[in-house]
């Protein structure tokens, strides 16, 4: 028995011995910690620090160059910086690890397809996204696209006509339609586009020219004027990001480039712009005073009072600047305090009919009818 424990405890310490030969040494690189690596730079992509990203990304593969997920990403990245080689590279490295990875055969589809211009080599990757996962919209679309640039009219049709509620499939359909000179059939699509997106210039533009191919010769010149303003905006929009890029402690350009995007309604483009220039004067009146119309308008009334509550601290004898205060009160349900500056804005501008308005439906609120009636009259006396 004695003789039996001791083979038993020899087998247990060379159990032990291969075990701990197969562990990886202090010196080497474990799995978890490119897996670490990998984590800080989803992190770092969370928080849009693009560049601590692919420092992370380019550590996860050196420690693990078997780590598919951060091969992938570093193709995203380098897709993103339009280094189009690399980019392909990394996706392919991706997918010879991990075949049946959807998202990566996708974005190679797209890197040789938008980066590299070459549909041709964009198919495969495509397709091959599609059979593993035939609900990927974006494959499809892009595949579609493929297929158009080709030339190949019935099989992007095919796909595309899959995607109607995305705009961009939409568009490209009626493009389809377009190159097959069926221009009624394309005609729907287009129409479709600018409701969703009214600001879709191409898809103007080719709208006009299918008017005009089926003698609606009015309605085909109206499109084209829309097409050529929204070009100019675009072209007005590039030469301000350019100025700003240039000199970004200038503040005109900035202003400027915030107007546009708020005609453009592009609230949170607007926002940012004005936000940069508060950076660089923290008492800039007219940054301020665009900031709050567009907190009115998304209806961000706290970020509104607190905006039109500087301007008024700032500059008391402002009648438009109480009327705002005065409206953002009324959108939080508070009255009386919209009625103070109400009453102050007609002492100071009291030839402003709309001030006499806001005031009357104020008093209304509250319950002051007599009050209400006497504000309106004078708003009807200053508007006739």
């Amino acid at each position: 028995m004695k003789k039996m424990r001791v083979n038993i405890l020899c087998l247990s310490f060379v159990i032990f011995l291969s075990i701990a030969c197969l562990a990886p040494g202090e010196e080497g690189n474990p799995p978890d910690e490119a897996t670490l690596a990998y984590e800080v730079g989803l992190q770092a992509l969370d928080r849009k620090k693009d560049h601590d990203a692919f420092a992370a990304f380019q550590r996860a593969v050196k420690l693990d160059p078997t780590h598919t997920e951060a091969h992938y990403q570093l193709g995203v990245l380098y897709g993103k910086q339009s280094q189009w080689k690399s980019a392909i590279d990394m996706l392919q490295t991706a997918i010879r690890l991990t075949p049946d990875f959807a998202d990566a055969h996708v974005r190679l589809g797209e890197a040789h397809l938008i980066g590299m211009a070459s549909a041709k080599d964009a198919i495969d990757p495509l397709k091959r996204a599609l059979q593993l996962q035939p609900d990927l919209s974006r494959a499809r679309r892009l595949l579609g696209d493929a297929y158009l640039r080709q030339n190949r009219i019935d099989d992007a049709i095919h796909h595309l006509k899959q995607l109607v509620k995305d705009s961009e499939a939409r568009y490209l359909l009626g493009l389809a339609h377009f190159q097959k000179e069926d221009f009624t059939q394309a005609i729907p699509h287009f129409e479709t586009v600018i409701k969703r997106e009214s600001r879709h210039a191409k898809a103007y533009f080719n709208l006009g020219n299918c008017y005009l191919r089926t003698g609606k010769v009015a309605e085909g010149r109206a499109a084209l004027r829309t097409f050529e303003k929204l070009t100019r905006e675009e072209e007005q929009l590039a030469s301000l990001q350019r100025l700003v890029h240039n000199d970004p402690q200038r503040l005109q350009p900035r202003y400027e480039l915030a107007e546009l995007h708020i005609k453009r309604t592009e609230w949170e483009l607007a926002t940012a712009e004005l936000k940069a220039c508060l950076a660089i004067a923290p008492h800039d009146e007219k940054a301020s005073e665009l900031l709050g119309y567009i907190y009115l308008q998304t209806e961000a009334y706290p970020e509104a009072l607190e905006v039109y509550g500087g301007l008024v601290e700032a500059h008391p004898e402002s009648a438009i600047y109480r009327n705002s205060l005065g409206i953002v009160y009324m959108m939080q349900k508070r009255p009386r305090q919209a009625i103070a500056q109400f009453e102050t804005a007609t002492r100071l501008g009291a030839t402003n009919p709309q001030l006499y308005r806001n005031l009357a439906n104020a008093y209304r609120q509250i319950g002051e009818q007599a009050k209400a009636e006497q504000a309106y009259r004078r708003y009807r006396f200053l508007n006739d």
